[in-house]
């Protein structure tokens, strides 16, 4: 049974609503009306066939009245069901069916908390709040630009109507929410070779429309949803609607999206201490001509994760004005930990060799996920100091085994070393370990030379980035969804090969964001000292 459930919207209304009370598909027992929109009714329902779960249906404004409307509702639930679990942060669908007057109806997870819309109407969102939201929007959104499998095909899939409303934050016990896009169900195939497309009408909301949109365009591609974002983050960060109208109709919009230009955030709001690369990226994102915008939401991920860096590092600045010029010593959290690891003695069960192993350390502070390598002395030397970076290679849709790659880069004499090993996330040793790494967000490299194997040499710590927790984040979550289409052997030649394709790149990678970022590691510990313990 549901505990508590959203106060009724129905209750409100002199006529009773037609569902409530009523089994769908002899499964769904409707309790309560909590939203509704142009597209339909969503409805607080229990699932009576596991035990009254709470469940969300959505039933549209709609009837099937053809064969091919009901293959393209059909479709688009297959969408979100598939998108669903791929990320965390596009609702889950579990099925859908129609009513006894042939109206269509969807199930989905019951979510509790508020819509974007909802949340910016009654309060004012703080920045690092705000980039938090829309690294999830991105995630999810990237989730679906990668596409899914259909027919043994890769389709891209867009949203065409993201805005407030279709984006979600669950209440939860944590600090941080969990941010969830809702309604894929106007999606649509990137290719023409899906041979399915929604209407030749116009679907959206107007004041989130690309200019392309608005002009009918049947292959919309991902630089439609960027625009979309852009309007979003605009709107969260000023606190207004770029475009100021004087009607709501499509002509007005029309003419707003493909002649007018947004004034800029400080315009809008002079109060504003925005980064100037995070203003200029919501400028790219609503340029009126497609090739002027971020090309894909990952080039928009990696601007958001500099853009986070440099709000931690104005943080830090505060801070360090702020502090005593006394003799107390601020300890990270990492260095406590990385002295508990010095003192950590090779495994007797591990051969003398160059070999590497993941390993959960218990330390005072917690439990730690943790690498131990044993190498030569003089290799040792060659990588301390010198640039450290972390990747994360899987083929979920295949296998569910993540390679864990830790890269030491010696720029000076053009030497790199590749520490790495396999979490099988059917293994629920393998589940820990990628679980810790999302929930903590940094491990502990422990050298041990094969000269003099006992203790420990040295220690790094390397973190991960927003993007890597987020997936970890995922594949733990999904770690039943994932089905076996290849043995285990066969997973890791294939891991192994793509780590082999990608290493160029991973190097060019991890030298331009040293050279971008300009942070020493030492920094990084300081900043993730002032996470844990809080500043203002």
């Amino acid at each position: 049974m549901v505990q508590n459930p959203i106060p009724s919207l129905a209750n409100n209304k002199t006529e009773l609503d037609i569902y409530i009370g009523k089994f769908l598909n002899n499964r769904y027992l409707i309790r309560d009306l909590i939203g509704k929109g142009g597209m339909g009714r969503v409805y607080l329902a229990e699932d009576v066939a596991k035990g009254g779960m709470a469940v969300a249906v959505k039933i549209l404004s709609l009837s099937l009245g053809s064969q091919q409307i009901s293959q393209r509702f059909a479709r688009e639930i297959f969408i979100g069901a598939q998108l669903g679990r791929k990320s965390r942060n596009i609702v889950r669908v579990f099925s859908y069916g129609a009513t006894e007057e042939n109206i269509p109806y969807y199930v989905m997870e019951y979510l509790q908390g508020k819509n974007l819309k909802r949340i910016l109407k009654n309060q004012t969102l703080s920045l690092s709040k705000i980039l938090d939201i829309c690294q999830q929007i991105c995630s999810g959104l990237y989730c679906a630009h990668q596409g899914i499998i259909l027919k043994g095909e890769n389709y891209p899939v867009i949203h065409r109507d993201i805005k407030p409303e279709n984006i979600f934050l669950l209440e939860e016990i944590k600090k941080d929410n969990v941010v969830k896009i809702l309604d894929f169900g106007i999606a649509k195939f990137l290719t023409e070779r899906s041979g399915m497309t929604l209407t030749d009408s116009f679907i959206g909301s107007l004041p989130y429309c690309s200019p392309e949109h608005m002009e009918g365009r049947k292959l919309l591609d991902v630089r439609s949803d960027i625009y979309s974002l852009g309007i979003l983050m605009f709107e969260m960060l000023a606190g207004k609607h770029p475009f100021q109208t004087t009607s709501n109709s499509f002509g007005t919009w029309y003419q707003a999206h493909h002649f007018e230009t947004p004034p800029s955030l400080e315009e809008v709001n002079p109060q504003l201490t925005i980064p100037a690369k995070w203003q200029k990226l919501v400028m790219r994102c609503l340029a009126k001509e497609v090739g002027d915008r971020p090309q894909s939401i990952k080039e928009i991920l990696v601007d958001l994760e500099h853009i986070k860096l440099e709000l931690e590092q104005s943080v830090n600045n505060k801070i360090d004005e702020k502090l005593p010029s006394s003799p107390v010593q601020i300890v990270p959290v990492t260095s406590l930990t990385e002295k508990e690891c010095l003192q950590k003695t090779w495994p007797k069960n591990r051969p003398i060799a160059p070999i590497g192993f993941p390993y959960l350390l218990h330390t005072l502070q917690g439990t730690i996920p943790t690498f131990w390598a044993m190498l030569p002395k003089q290799e040792i030397a060659k990588f301390l100091d010198k640039n450290y970076g972390t990747e994360l290679i899987a083929k979920m849709n295949i296998y569910p085994m993540i390679l864990w790659v830790t890269v030491l880069h010696n720029a000076q004499k053009s030497q790199t070393k590749w520490l790495s090993c396999f979490l099988d996330m059917n293994d629920g040793r393998g589940q820990k370990i990628a679980q810790s790494l999302a929930e903590i967000g940094y491990y502990h490299l422990l050298f041990f030379s094969i000269e003099d194997p006992t203790n420990c040499k040295h220690v790094i710590t390397l973190t991960l980035n927003a993007n890597q927790r987020q997936y970890l984040t995922d594949w733990v979550a999904n770690k039943h969804n994932y089905q076996e289409f290849i043995s285990t052997k066969q997973a890791k030649i294939i891991l192994k090969a793509e780590h082999e394709r990608l290493k160029a790149s991973i190097i060019r990678k991890l030298v331009a964001n040293i050279e971008n970022k300009g942070v020493s590691l030492k920094t990084s510990l300081l900043k993730l000292y002032y996470f844990f313990f809080g500043a203002e």
